[in-house]
């Protein structure tokens, strides 16, 4: 705990220092003017007019002289170089405190998306987005050492929303991961949309170089979609051909909702707004595995 200082200095009363300038200036000049014998009769008036400025002087002095004596003592540079010390670790622990408290919120909402989803996951900061910029792609921090592997899916939470698919892994380090958004052009997952008796399928493809999100498309022109309904993943992605890995996105990953719905020749066309917002996410869990079975 931080001790009381031992001494207590008074310092001098605040003055503008405008008006101490001109007292000592009119104080050094009646002292010259005395030295040189120009005062006379004044001399004794003079002494008068300048004493109380030599006094508040000789008070400005004393306490300077003070804070020098004080800065000299050995105890008392010890002590203080004490209190800086014991101040600054208190600051360190205070901001080790405060990381222990975001990390432990971080596996609180871990635990309750595995209790609510036959996921097993890894947490993993976002660290920045790639290089490329002609393609949406992240970097996360977890790679081959924790078992990231190509074709992982990625997940993110934001606000009320359910835990959302943001992306799916690429390419895998060491200790990182390329992670290729969803809203990319060329991000296409399998995707599914429930009804009480039936289930459309159909491809969830990135539209970001296109100026929207998400479109979901190859649904057949008689499906019962409509605005509102919650599009998930379908896990079919092998079966519907897509030329990238997604061997290991599991089905029922929340995608997004479709907002409008438009007809092109035998297909229905929906546009989805998704979930979670790829661009914001600054933290995100890798689901390493899925057993449907658990549901």
């Amino acid at each position: 705990m931080l001790r009381d200082r031992p001494y207590r200095l008074s310092q001098p009363a605040r003055r503008s220092p405008l008006l101490v300038i001109l007292l000592v200036l009119t104080a050094a000049a009646i002292l010259a003017a005395d030295q040189a014998g120009l005062l006379g009769p004044l001399r004794t008036h003079a002494q008068t007019l300048i004493s109380p400025v030599l006094g508040r002087l000789r008070g400005v002095g004393d306490w300077i002289s003070s804070l020098r004596l004080l800065n000299d003592d050995p105890a008392l540079r010890a002590e203080n170089e004490a209190l800086r010390a014991e101040i600054a670790d208190l600051k360190a622990r205070l901001i080790e405190a405060e990381a222990v408290k975001f990390e432990n919120a971080r596996l609180r909402e871990q635990v309750r998306i595995e209790q609510a989803y036959p996921w097993q996951l890894l947490g993993a900061d976002v660290l920045a987005l790639t290089p490329d910029t002609g393609r949406r792609l992240v970097l996360i921090a977890a790679g081959a050492d924790q078992g990231v592997q190509p074709g992982m899916a990625v997940i993110a939470r934001e606000g009320s929303n359910p835990p959302a698919l943001i992306g799916v892994v690429e390419t895998v380090g060491p200790q990182t991961a390329s992670v290729l958004l969803i809203t990319d052009y060329s991000s296409a997952v399998s995707a599914q949309v429930y009804h009480e008796t039936d289930v459309t399928r159909g491809v969830v493809q990135g539209q970001w170089q296109r100026g929207s999100r998400l479109l979901l498309h190859s649904v057949p022109r008689e499906a019962p979609l409509t605005v509102g309904n919650t599009v998930v993943t379908a896990g079919l992605s092998a079966e519907l051909a897509i030329n990238l890995p997604r061997a290991f996105v599991p089905p029922n990953v929340p995608v997004g909702v479709i907002e409008t719905l438009q007809e092109t020749g035998r297909e229905r066309i929906a546009s989805v707004r998704p979930f979670v917002d790829p661009d914001r996410v600054r933290y995100a869990w890798v689901i390493l595995t899925s057993d449907e079975s658990k549901k």
